[in-house]
């Protein structure tokens, strides 16, 4: 009955000619980088063993750009170990680091399901990040008795919670396996665009996206079709929105519909500011955490916007972000 109820949405989806806001972007759209890339990189580079891209704010491995096997190298007091290996074309990754002052392993599984371990051993700190293929990005620091929680659907909603000390733990590593992009000038370029873009042109609504999830309830196969079409017309603003309904008591043809039509609209092309920027418009989260950021006119127009698309109007704050600790 799964593989039937698998085959039926595939087949759907096959008649579908929908574009993303992030299909094939021009070239004078690519991220901004913070340094030349290390063209001598022999892991990560373009050449490297393998290639590694932001889609949707997540991080992946690029599939067909991939070599398997192992190497080791210890050279000055580091260590530098790198496993490849690979099922069905799908390439997984166990990566260690090690120097004097942080102990780093970035572990991949069938290209999207990305972890990392981070130790920091002059202060016992440790941090984990794991991003699933679907669903939420949780990230764990660990200090002593305390325990902080942070979770996210991209990597730009996780580093924002606490942006100091994810780039301590993962900002030298993330902008070497991009290639010289750093996460915070990702972030910045981003917001750049989307405070631009929310005036430019309109975005459907949060009722009207969930109206579309509804009818996936439905018996009659040609109105689940029609749903599908019209949240793929919309883009991918309607994939933050997508992803707080997985959470939701979905059936089994919701749950399936709605996982595939987010596999849609992911694009195999790497991000841009205004792709980014797409997929951020109708999301309360990243909304709420760029909020302290913004000056008095631009909470303005984003609240104009907010109201328009049916979520919850901003303030402006000079507050951190809320932090959630545990004691063991």
């Amino acid at each position: 009955m799964k593989w039937r109820l698998l085959i039926a949405v595939l087949l759907d989806l096959s008649i579908l000619d929908a574009a993303s806001f992030a299909q094939r972007p021009p070239e004078e759209e690519r991220l901004s980088s913070t340094r030349r890339p290390p063209q001598d990189d022999k892991l990560f580079s373009e050449g490297g063993v393998v290639r590694f891209q932001l889609i949707q704010g997540r991080l992946g491995l690029d599939a067909p750009r991939h070599r398997k096997g192992s190497d080791e190298n210890r050279e000055g007091g580091v260590l530098e170990s790198i496993s490849v290996t690979a099922d069905r074309g799908l390439p997984s990754l166990h990566y260690v680091y090690q120097n004097k002052h942080q102990h780093l392993v970035l572990s991949v599984q069938e290209a999207t399901h990305v972890q990392i371990e981070s130790w920091l051993p002059q202060t016992s700190e440790r941090s984990n990040l794991d991003q699933p293929e679907f669903g939420s990005i949780r990230w764990t620091i660990q200090r002593d008795s305390l325990t902080e929680h942070y979770v996210g659907p991209t990597l730009l909603h996780v580093r924002l919670q606490n942006s100091t000390v994810f780039d301590l733990h993962y900002g030298n590593l993330i902008e070497r396996v991009l290639c010289g992009r750093s996460l915070a000038q990702i972030n910045r370029d981003a917001d750049a665009t989307l405070i631009n873009q929310i005036a430019d042109s309109p975005a459907p609504s949060v009722d009207a996206i969930t109206t579309c999830v509804d009818a996936f309830r439905s018996n009659r196969r040609a109105t689940r079709t029609s749903a599908q079409k019209r949240l793929l017309s919309w883009g991918t603003p309607v994939v933050p929105v997508l992803q707080d309904a997985l959470s939701d008591n979905l059936d089994a043809e919701q749950t399936a519909r709605v996982k595939a039509t987010i596999r849609k609209l992911r694009p195999m092309v790497e991000d841009t500011p205004r792709s980014l920027a797409a997929l951020m418009r109708i999301d309360q989260k990243y909304w709420g955490f760029i909020a302290p950021s913004l000056d008095s006119q631009q909470i303005v127009t984003v609240n104009e916007h907010l109201q328009r698309v049916g979520l919850v109007q901003i303030e402006s704050s000079t507050e951190p972000v809320r932090r959630i600790a545990t004691r063991p």
